[in-house]
């Protein structure tokens, strides 16, 4: 238990606060907060450990108490079963899972979770999170493994001024805090100073608290209004609310030591974190949640967001719980008389589910089994998207029998005509995700939109790096000097798209930005960057070790190890990089994309045997990877090893035949081995599917000319010309053969 964090910063506990605070205190005891970690114990324990057993996949765990312990009989990392010991509760409602220590100080949160809804709701059982995940020991998915570690994964949100303490060196955790749960300096920060400001005589404006919160402004909705409007500027003090807040609430990498709101100088979010934008896989194409992204990289996206709505508009920020039940909440900004009616909701039953606000424009995704977190972007529900993009809309998730054609229907009968605003975000993205020909021109026009949310906005910058032209070049470098540092970190990463050596002008001057995000994406970008002055150069070795501090905040995870690998290649510190990769290994020795890159470090330095046996043993971990083949044909023909080659090329590319690159690569090495037919029948194949494919067309456009075959030649040529008018090479090629 920590008196002292390492940043001088004091704690004195929540029952301190409760002699000032007392009906804060009561409201938060008993919250999610509260049970956020607790000590096992009879009363904190929810589970049935009265013998109960559950078979997942073969693997019976067996639930028991012995000498006044909880015990879990299961496998460990090494397949073995054997007792563990439950050391703490985490969690409470819809599910409670539990903590076990090892030795080395890690502890692990089992994938068995009991599921603490009531029986009549499907609850009071045990389940494993991850149903279809195997997760055999060993694996970094495993609940022994990296991904379900306490200190690396869960610890900074669960508890209250936490020091995770790993040692690279030793692999191992020296884990504390001040409180085991999330208590009130987990948000305001350590209390010593303010406890002290409280006996003072002389009390000024500066309370002592790391975070400063505003009270509450009234939203009124005026006679005659539909919306309620705040009683002065809500802003700052929305801010400062929704970004503390959002140090747990949000699906982002931490890139500072500094535990949850105990910010000394600042408050900023992205000083302290990098946010996850809208990736694919995380988010639709429209914004909406998709895998488990939390809240607040939707609810920036919301209106709500952008009029000043804060947290606490809505939720108790102690005891957590909504301010008000059903339609009564939203009721306080938005007129009954106009919203909750069947004019509006166009739902005659006034208490059925579909005239719920909530279930239309904060639809609710399951996750962990049982957990259903609404989305927070607050969206009007639009079906018609949906059969454009394939995202999902309210109406649909409600009505699980209907089509999307009918609820398309149903809502085009409601609007009587009216046409409904595109979502240029929607559609943009989705564009660039599927490599439509407009892509690279609609999200320019998203990135310039100022209408636009910056989540996406940022997003529509970042995506225009796999677009190398002069269009996206300008659009991105337009934005580098925008006010919201989300956007500049879009903008950064759009650059990418240009080589390293012309980097400097335009990414230099934000190594300066006053938002430290924004700074080490910056450095990411210049890092190995050569031909600058000394003093310029001198810059960038500073940046540099700042970077290497904020990847080292997560040096105990692999994709930690993986980044830092990464920049340490930029550094040319090839002998970092191997340590890092071999690290990588250590934390998940199952890692791919370790063993891929540790295999390039290898082939870079001419050790292609080196090579050759990294991705050997990564083809032993997943033998139907084509990444992996692929790579690995590439090695054997370095090697003269052709005919493994051949096969491991061949493999790749049927596993993955919308790659063009891998039949692409299979076919020069056949047209190498005297195979010209055989390459010119595998290129033209994946030609059918990327019909503008460059290298494919000018490779069946030699190919074919080499083997005599120019009628064939020719058309492939004149394909290449129509496809890139501008390109004078391939011109030059097509006339080429027409002059033989």
């Amino acid at each position: 238990m920590l008196a002292t964090n390492s940043f001088g910063a004091n704690y004195i506990g929540s029952q301190q606060c409760a002699g000032c605070h007392r009906q804060a205190f009561e409201d938060w005891q008993g919250s999610h907060h509260d049970w956020a970690m607790k000590p096992a114990t009879p009363e904190t324990v929810l589970g049935n450990f009265n013998n109960a057993s559950l078979n997942h996949h073969g693997v019976i765990s067996t639930f028991t108490r012995k000498n006044g312990q909880y015990v879990v009989n299961t496998q460990g990392a090494d397949g073995e079963y054997r007792d563990f010991t439950v050391d703490y509760t985490f969690g409470v409602e819809p599910l409670q899972q539990y903590l076990i220590s090892f030795p080395d100080g890690r502890m692990q949160a089992m994938t068995l979770a009991w599921d603490s809804r009531p029986k009549g709701q499907g609850g009071q059982r045990w389940y494993q999170l991850m149903p279809d995940d195997l997760g055999e020991p060993g694996d970094s998915l495993h609940w022994t493994g990296a991904y379900y570690n306490w200190n690396s994964r869960c610890a900074d949100c669960h508890s209250t001024g936490l020091e995770k303490n790993y040692s690279m060196a030793t692999d191992t955790y020296d884990t504390d805090w001040s409180e085991v749960n999330v208590a009130c300096e987990a948000c305001h920060g350590p209390g010593a100073d303010h406890a002290q400001w409280a006996k003072s005589f002389a009390k000024g404006t500066d309370n002592g608290l790391s975070v400063q919160y505003s009270k509450p402004l009234n939203w009124v909705i005026a006679e005659g209004a539909n919306f309620a409007n705040p009683v002065g500027d809500p802003h700052d003090s929305a801010t400062t609310e929704i970004e503390s807040c959002a140090g747990c609430h949000s699906l982002r990498a931490k890139i500072t030591d500094d535990p949850i709101n105990k910010h000394q100088t600042d408050k900023r979010f992205l000083d302290h974190y990098q946010l996850q934008i809208l990736e694919h896989g995380l988010y639709h194409a429209d914004g909406q949640i998709q895998d488990e992204v939390y809240v607040y990289g939707s609810f920036v996206q919301s209106k709500m967001h952008q009029r000043g709505v804060a947290c606490s508009n809505c939720h108790n920020p102690h005891s957590l719980e909504l301010k008000a039940e059903g339609n009564e909440l939203c009721a306080g900004c938005h007129a009954s008389q106009t919203y909750n009616t069947p004019s509006h909701h166009f739902h005659q039953d006034t208490d059925s589910t579909g005239a719920q606000c909530v279930n239309c424009h904060m639809p609710a995704t399951v996750y962990m089994g049982v957990d259903a977190r609404r989305d927070h972007s607050m969206r009007v529900p639009r079906p018609d998207i949906t059969a454009k993009i394939g995202a999902p809309n309210a109406c649909n998730v409600c009505h699980t029998d209907k089509t999307v054609d009918w609820s398309v229907s149903a809502i085009q009968g409601w609007l009587k005509g009216k046409t409904r605003e595109p979502e240029p975000a929607a559609g943009s993205i989705y564009a660039a995700r599927t490599n439509q020909p407009n892509a690279n021109q609609q999200l320019i026009e998203l990135a310039n939109n100022p209408s636009i949310n910056t989540m996406a906005r940022s997003t529509a910058l970042g995506l225009l790096a796999s677009y190398p032209n002069r269009l996206s070049y300008d659009a991105a470098r337009q934005q580098l000097s925008h006010k919201d540092a989300l956007v500049r970190m879009g903008a950064l990463q759009a650059l990418a798209l240009l080589p390293l050596e012309q980097r400097w002008q335009d990414i230099s001057p934000l190594l300066d930005d006053p938002v430290r995000s924004v700074r080490l994406q910056a450095t990411r970008l210049l890092i190995g960057i050569k031909g600058i002055s000394p003093v310029q150069q001198e810059l960038i070795n500073r940046r540099a070790k700042s970077y290497i501090k904020a990847l080292r905040v997560s040096a105990d995870m692999p994709n930690g190890q993986l980044n830092l690998a990464t920049a340490y290649i930029a550094l040319g510190q090839v002998k970092n990089a191997e340590k890092a990769y071999r690290h990588a290994l250590q934390l998940d020795s199952k890692s791919i994309a370790a063993r891929l890159n540790l295999a390039d470090l290898y082939r870079a330095q001419g050790q292609e045997q080196k090579a050759i046996l990294q991705l050997q043993q990564a083809q032993a971990i997943s033998p139907n990877d084509a990444t992996v083949l692929y790579s690995l044909g590439l090695a054997q023909i370095r090697s003269k090893q052709n005919a493994q080659a051949l096969l491991s090329l061949k493999r790749a590319s049927k596993l993955a035949p919308n790659n063009s690159r891998y039949s692409y690569v299979y076919g020069l090495a056949l047209n190498g081995q005297g195979r010209g037919i055989e390459a010119v029948e595998v290129m033209a194949d994946a030609l059918s599917r990327d019909k503008r494919n460059r290298d494919l067309l000018i490779a069946l456009t030699t190919i074919n000319r080499d083997l005599g075959r120019l009628k064939n030649a020719r058309g492939f040529a004149e394909q290449l010309v129509l496809a890139f008018p501008q390109d004078s090479g391939a011109a030059m090629l097509r006339d080429s053969i027409k002059e033989q």
